[in-house]
């Protein structure tokens, strides 16, 4: 789940997912930035206000009014070779009838690849500070969002040998949290403080232009440096090895699918083996729509004190059309499961629709309305967690919460 925490159009974060509807280049209603030198930069300015009817992500709803401000500032260089791109933002929430619930987040970013030969190296890092609220899966009954800084640094190098690719990857993420209270009492965070370090292989084979086998490895290993006394600690080493096929047909399909296993050893805890799995998939029948489909399933670690991680699964399916040149409809829903391993699991659901009017080349206005819905978690989160040796942190119950936007975005 790190990755949705990084903008695109940075070397190093760009994920490059496929051209869709919504994600095509349109010229005609693209902000032209302003040229310096041989780079461009893309400042922005979005700005709204909606309502959220459950801020606090409880059983028993509290809605507020809320005005968020996103500045940004993007540049990349426009050159024929190698790259070099940043990402500056501010995400400020103002929940005019909650303050307390008040946040604001930032990140930082910078990226950049070189070529040689064929070949291409690519170093990106990043520092964000973010909030984590109470309306997602495995989320924490905090009085307030729970805030947390994350810093991290990733070096890949692509190697080409005729229909053959290798692609050596190194990453470095190091999280840090700050206390909270929950039901009025102070609690610590620090036991989730943990520093990531994962290496990775991608072997490719070009079955034919745009279409690949792949197969990817990882070796992934955590160290948590605070765990509480008397707590089991939460120190792994992970591996997986994932198998698939990037597929590209003339962009009306274009897949990428992997499938393989996950062991992780934890110190504390019996290791865990589980099914995972990476899809995205997506579907142009014409030009004016887009199917697409997201699917992952990993292990993730988990927000309670003294419990060793969980089994993510989730999958998203979402419709975008062009009615009108300027006008584009979604639609999207999904589904979350957290399957804890040592017992008990958590269900969620969403849903979503929007419109995103193309007003001009700097000036566009979106409507959105995001429904989301989480079951209270069975048989985590209350009582003495197995092998932890104390009580773990209880989890947010079953929630349901609507959010509805209006949204104002100014490009140069």
């Amino acid at each position: 789940m790190l990755d949705q925490l990084f903008p695109e159009g940075v070397p190093g974060y760009d994920t490059a997912p496929g051209v869709t509807v919504r994600s095509r280049l349109r010229p005609e209603d693209t902000p032209l930035g302003t040229r310096i030198g041989g780079f461009v930069v893309r400042p922005q300015l979005e700005t709204g206000f909606g309502y959220d009817d459950n801020v606090l992500g409880g059983s028993a709803p509290q809605g507020s009014w809320l005005v968020r401000t996103r500045p940004s500032l993007a540049f990349g260089s426009d050159w024929s070779r190698h790259a070099v791109g940043g990402f500056v933002s501010l995400d400020d929430t103002r929940y005019l009838d909650t303050p307390s619930q008040s946040r604001t987040d930032d990140t930082v970013s910078l990226g950049g690849a070189l070529d040689i030969g064929r070949d291409r190296l690519t170093l990106a890092a990043a520092h964000l500070d973010q909030h984590e609220g109470r309306n997602q899966i495995d989320a924490l009954p905090s009085d307030r969002p729970v805030f947390f800084t994350l810093d991290d640094a990733r070096v890949t190098y692509t190697a080409t040998f005729t229909r053959w690719t290798l692609t050596p990857t190194v990453e470095v993420s190091r999280w840090q949290y700050q206390g909270t209270t929950i039901f009025g009492q102070p609690a610590s965070q620090a036991y989730r403080d943990r520093t990531v370090v994962q290496g990775g292989m991608t072997l490719g084979y070009q079955l034919a232009p745009l279409r690949s086998l792949l197969l990817v490895t990882r070796a992934i290993g955590q160290g948590y440096p605070h765990t509480p006394t008397g707590q089991a600690s939460l120190n792994s080493v992970g591996y997986q090895m994932l198998v698939g096929l990037d597929y590209d047909n003339d962009a009306v399909w274009r897949y990428r699918l992997l499938v393989g296993g996950e062991m992780r050893q934890f110190a504390a805890f019996p290791t865990r083996n589980a099914f995972i799995a990476e899809a995205d998939v997506a579907w142009m029948p014409t030009g004016m729509t887009t199917l697409h489909a997201t699917l992952a399933r990993s292990i993730e670690d988990a927000a309670q004190e003294g419990v060793a991680g969980f089994t993510y699964t989730s999958a998203r399916l979402t419709i975008d059309h062009e009615y009108l040149r300027d006008l584009l409809l979604t639609a999207s829903v999904g589904v979350q499961q957290a399957a804890y391993l040592q017992g008990g699991q958590q269900d969620g659901y969403s849903f979503g629709v929007g419109a995103t009017w193309l007003v001009n080349r700097s000036v566009r206005l979106s409507a959105t309305y995001d429904l989301t819905s989480f079951g209270a978690g069975t048989g985590v989160g209350t009582g003495t967690v197995a092998g932890a040796g104390s009580a773990a942190s209880p989890m947010t119950g079953a929630s349901t919460r609507s959010l509805a936007l209006l949204m104002l975005r100014l490009g140069l």
